[in-house]
């Protein structure tokens, strides 16, 4: 703890006054105010990148982030004990509650001004990993219908509990995937993708609970930019939706309203609607739950995958009812 104070005081010029861990990080108490102090678990060169899309929305007038402090030798970050880690100012604010409409609004109106802010980024820092992800959603779903077919032949196989949970419900989930994926090749998602190249926009694709706060003042601050991505906006917007959705049963009222609080911001195209709404339509969720059990690393017991699998089955008719809505009512 020590030394890492020393390289902080050294690097940074600060006095510091008193360490604090919390969570993963660090909070120090310095003469120039409360600082976060973390280590990241990415390459210089995507921190780089990273760096310079939130200088860019800095410059743009979008001040509520968490910006990385300049070292002395006008670093971004530091290195010692061969990790790196970032200085940002502390944020007086708790993670948002989405569920309490005043603030979803603001948080829904605080990404619809970053999307707006984030165009135009094209001074990208020398050294930079750049990450772009234009025109590859439809690459993405398919794999994904793909997968689908694998994890019945695994579970064909063993037959676990969870094994016949899948093959009695995958059919229709893996026929709406299918559905997602024909009419995302039949739309101008594509033509999209190149408007959005040239205008050079990029997306935060972790905008969730946890790195949206809110402070007692009822402003939002957006942190944690780890995926900064240039990308269509869609992405975080129908992502967006997905994590508050879930939570309430998509409910439709509560869909209508993000929806018209992000367009009252930034207008968003029939051609914009249509992608979120084949993105929504496409069963995420339950394609993760599946894929985790089946590809990933079991950190949960087979019981507690049965449990999180039929929880998600237990949503298909509110998921239903929200796609019929969405498609009879704003497409």
């Amino acid at each position: 703890m020590l030394s890492i104070k020393q390289e902080v005081i050294d690097l940074y010029n600060l006095e510091v006054f008193d360490i604090t861990p919390v969570r993963d990080i660090l909070l120090l108490k310095t003469d120039k105010g409360l600082k976060c102090f973390k280590k990241v678990d990415y390459s210089i060169n995507t921190l780089l990148f990273i760096h310079g899309g939130k200088e860019h929305l800095y410059s743009k007038g979008f001040s509520n982030i968490d910006r990385f402090n300049i070292c002395e030798d006008g670093k971004p970050y530091v290195e010692f004990d061969e990790s790196v880690y970032v200085l940002t100012d502390w944020i007086d604010a708790r993670e948002c509650e989405l569920e309490n409409p005043i603030e979803l609004k603001a948080a829904t109106e605080k990404l619809a001004q970053l999307h707006d802010a984030s165009k135009g980024f094209i001074n990208v820092p020398e050294g930079s990993k750049i990450r772009e992800d234009y025109g590859k959603l439809p690459l993405r779903l398919e794999k994904r219908c793909n997968e689908f077919m694998r994890m019945k032949k695994m579970a064909d196989k063993r037959k676990s509990l969870f094994d016949f949970e899948y093959l009695a419900s995958y059919e229709y989930y893996y026929n709406l995937a299918i559905y997602s994926v024909e009419l995302i090749k039949k739309s101008n998602y594509n033509q999209m993708a190149e408007k959005a190249k040239e205008e050079k926009g990029f997306i935060h694709r972790d905008y969730s609970y946890h790195n949206i706060l809110y402070t007692n003042n009822k402003e939002v601050y957006i942190i944690d930019f780890d995926y900064l991505t240039y990308d269509l906006r869609i992405i975080d917007i129908a992502s967006f939706m997905q994590k508050v959705l879930k939570r309430i049963h998509w409910d439709i009222k509560t869909g209508e309203s993000i929806l018209k609080w992000y367009n009252n911001i930034s207008t968003l195209s029939k051609d914009e609607l249509y992608i979120i709404f084949i993105i929504l339509m496409f069963p995420y969720r339950y394609w993760k739950t599946c894929n985790r059990y089946f590809n990933g690393k079991k950190s949960w017991s087979e019981k507690i995958y049965t449990s999180k699998l039929n929880e998600v089955i237990a949503e298909k008719d509110f998921h239903r009812d929200f796609i019929m809505w969405y498609e009879k009512n704003i497409l």
